[in-house]
């Protein structure tokens, strides 16, 4: 019979066939320039199949077909060799068995450990007592009310804010919630950015994560409080989480407050450490005094927020870094010179224009302790503004200088006498 009907009657490619008889496992006659094909072809194609149930590589398999076409079904060397493959087939199995069935118990203990921590809540994060000092209005900067509040271990979880001059705020759970600013952050799933993401790209993203983990170690001074600015709420933490002093409050920010909450309840699961507050406010109306904070990280939320709020974050957050507090982030750039440049569609261009982000920072009266520029990489994913163009980071970490005391000795007493107020 022609390949085509040999194909046909055991369910099998003519490709396959090919390279089976490339291969040697088949012996086909070859009349002209078409195979021919027996009896014995179609008993070989089911001694194939079947010696691949049972585990055997094409390799294995030329091997026993080869030797049976020398000595013959019934030989006692066909048997002695076909035996000994056997055994060793066997063998081969057993052990595989023996290492799946220890995977298969590890697995069984991760698999346990993760649903058991979702089903016991270790403790209940909410505004720290110790941080009231922090708080005023973002209207008038004077003094927040406190009131109908529940605490549990010197945290805030339930409680009305409000302001003579009618700023009002509640924490609700926790979580410190400016009504008006509530709203739905629409973003792709991790799993659809994960799935359109290059493994470049995502090194190159982790590259500048933990640069920045590396200068705020390195300058960092036992920072009282930390602001993590990032899109992806939380994104940094999770990096940095293990080395968060323990005498250090991270202050999350996000307008959406299932995703705060979401934030909220992996802390108080999987982690010990209890120093975090979490605003559901905009940036710029944060109730925070200014010259507070030891370290923010903008973990490359700035171009998206002066896209988003036609506002320049740098702008807002600096006021409230310390003097010789740090200033440390991630801002993505092509490179002016870059042939890709001139090709950025113009609403964009100065979102990417290293320059003009350099000359922010100097405005701000931070001097430059650290950065460096990685890339460039050419990335096309869907969810990011520059496709298929050289693409770099510049890394930055910068001191807030202390021209003048910022922070007079009435200010200093006025946040400790406001960490002693709730009623």
């Amino acid at each position: 019979m022609k390949i085509g009907k040999f194909s046909k009657k055991h369910n099998i490619t003519q490709d396959t066939i090919r390279h089976y008889i490339d291969m040697g496992l088949l012996v086909a006659e070859k009349e002209g320039c078409q195979y021919k094909f027996s009896e014995e072809d179609s008993r070989d194609i089911e001694k194939i199949f079947a010696l691949k149930q049972i585990d055997f590589s094409l390799t294995e398999i030329q091997e026993i077909l080869c030797f049976n076409r020398l000595e013959g079904d019934k030989s006692d060397a066909y048997r002695q060799f076909y035996l000994s493959l056997l055994e060793r087939k066997q063998d081969q199995i057993l052990k595989e068995q023996q290492k799946f069935n220890e995977i298969n118990l590890q697995l069984k203990d991760r698999i346990k450990c993760l649903k058991m921590d979702g089903i016991s809540q270790k403790k209940s994060l909410g505004f720290p007592l110790a941080a009231l000092g922090l708080l005023q209005c973002p209207d008038c900067e004077k003094t927040l009310d406190i009131s109908g509040g529940t605490v549990e271990k010197n945290m805030i979880l339930e409680a009305i804010i409000q302001c003579e001059c009618g700023y009002i705020a509640i924490i609700e759970n926790g979580i410190y919630i400016d009504e008006k600013a509530v709203r739905k952050k629409i973003m792709p799933t991790k799993k659809d950015f994960f799935e359109s993401a290059s493994p470049n790209y995502i090194n190159f993203l982790y590259n500048g994560t933990t640069t920045l983990i590396d200068y705020i170690q390195t300058h960092g001074n036992d920072p009282k409080y930390m602001m993590e600015l990032d899109n992806c709420t939380g994104r940094f933490l999770m990096h940095y989480i293990d080395n968060l002093p323990k005498s250090c409050t991270y202050i999350l920010i996000c307008h959406d407050k299932e995703r705060l909450a979401k934030m909220k309840k992996n802390l108080e699961l999987q982690y010990e450490h209890s120093n975090f507050i979490f605003f559901c406010c905009e940036i710029d109306k944060l109730p925070i005094t200014n010259s507070s904070i030891d370290i923010i990280i903008d973990h490359g939320l700035s171009k998206r927020y002066t896209k988003s709020a036609n506002k320049v974050l740098l702008d807002v957050v600096s006021p409230f870094i310390k003097p010789e507090g740090l200033l440390t982030g991630v801002y993505p750039h092509i490179g002016t010179k870059s042939k890709d440049f001139i090709n950025i569609p113009l609403e964009l261009r100065d979102y990417f224009n290293i320059n003009n982000i350099l000359e922010k920072l100097e405005s701000l009266e931070l001097s430059q302790l650290d950065a460096i520029d990685i890339g460039p990489i050419i990335e096309n994913n869907p969810y990011i503004d520059i496709r298929n163009k050289e693409l770099y980071q510049t890394l930055y970490v910068g001191k807030k200088k202390r021209n003048f005391e910022v922070i007079s000795s009435r200010v200093e007493h006025e946040m400790k006498h406001k960490q002693n107020m709730i009623s």
